[in-house]
């Protein structure tokens, strides 16, 4: 499978158990967002995107500036890179934060399973993740490796 159709299971996997209660790494993200979700029924409590910390960094005082002039640099560095480098430097910090989330995820589950004290069902899980972890390590040695 090709390294774009990981990065969207193994992030619709994540949403999927986040959105089912389990301690997942987008549980922080969500909250930075204003998104709140009931770790018992999970359920979605609260939406307000607008007094989230994210909004206040994004549109506070210099959010603004800081914004513009970011877009600025940003777009003049992918210009740069698209130009004469390799254009899959740019997909690397989006490949960098699913495998992130995706890591935090597995550690943040394990830790959930192993609360119970049954060692199959800890087994079952770090084999499930850890397949899904080498599938996706080795397409991006494909992606990267074959350019």
């Amino acid at each position: 499978m090709r390294l774009g159709g990981w990065m969207v299971m193994l992030t619709g996997l994540v949403l999927f158990l986040t959105l089912v209660g389990l301690p997942t790494g987008l549980t922080s993200i969500l909250n930075s967002l204003g998104i709140t979700i009931n770790p018992v029924t999970a359920e979605i409590t609260a939406i307000d995107i607008e007094s989230s910390s994210f909004w206040s960094e994004i549109f506070g005082t210099t959010g603004i500036l800081v914004a513009v002039i970011g877009t600025g640099v940003g777009s003049v560095l992918v210009g740069l890179f698209g130009k004469g480098y390799d254009p899959s430097l740019v997909y690397a910090p989006f490949i960098v934060a699913v495998a992130a989330i995706f890591i935090s995820t597995f550690w943040g589950i394990i830790s959930y399973v192993m609360s119970f004290g049954q060692l199959w069902m800890t087994s079952i899980v770090g084999l499930m993740f850890g397949v899904l972890g080498v599938g996706f390590v080795m397409s991006c040695v494909d992606y990267f490796g074959g350019r």
